[in-house]
């Protein structure tokens, strides 16, 4: 499976020169918490997300009308292609320990977005194309905590011991599979019944 199979098409995007109520509006409208930013040639500069938004309102005490695009967007972005494996594409998510990333053509433009929903919902839609135990160890360690120090000065760190290598990715599809079989085959425990009251 590629992750042209999976990701969503054609995402709404911001210019680089907008304030960050265009992209707040964007999230409103599209029900999202992403958004690509974009040059005036339609090339991927950025991205920005819902907690981006609050993060610059809150530190720069301004409004979101108030404050450029700039001031918020993370810069350093990394992408994938419509044409990359999805396991690919979930390793870059693992590494990096994002929700989503960009999916971008040769030219550099925006042509879809992979979210951890995406692949959530193509793991059960077809279980055998995409293992969901691999798809669960990929939101476990996007999602596993950080050093709080590190939290609280603000900067993002990456546990070399954290990230799941493809070897770590089969044990872990080995042992959710595991897990589920034992749980199906356990009787399931009888509800005593409640004492009859007067």
């Amino acid at each position: 499976m590629n992750v042209e199979d999976v990701m969503s098409r054609e995402p709404r995007t911001v210019r680089v020169g907008e304030r960050l109520d265009a992209a707040a509006r964007v999230m409103w409208e599209q029900d999202c918490g992403f958004v690509p930013v974009v040059d005036g040639n339609g090339a991927l500069v950025g991205v920005l997300t819902d907690r981006d938004l609050c993060m610059a309102s809150y530190t720069q005490g301004r409004a979101l009308g108030e404050l450029p695009v700039l001031a918020a967007m993370a810069r350093a972005v990394r992408t994938c292609r419509a044409h990359d494996p999805v396991t690919a594409a979930m390793s870059t998510m693992q590494e990096i320990r994002v929700h989503r990333l960009p999916v971008v053509d040769a030219r550099g433009s925006v042509v879809g977005v992979l979210a951890m929903n995406d692949l959530v919902r193509a793991a059960a839609a077809s279980p055998a194309a995409l293992d969901p135990a691999l798809v669960l160890a990929t939101k476990a360690t996007i999602g596993a905590p950080r050093r709080p120090a590190a939290r609280a000065k603000g900067v993002a760190v990456i546990e070399a011991d954290v990230v799941v290598t493809p070897q770590k990715q089969a044990n872990a599809a080995a042992g959710a599979r595991a897990a589920a079989k034992a749980t199906k085959s356990r009787p399931a425990a009888k509800a005593k019944p409640k004492p009859r009251k007067g």
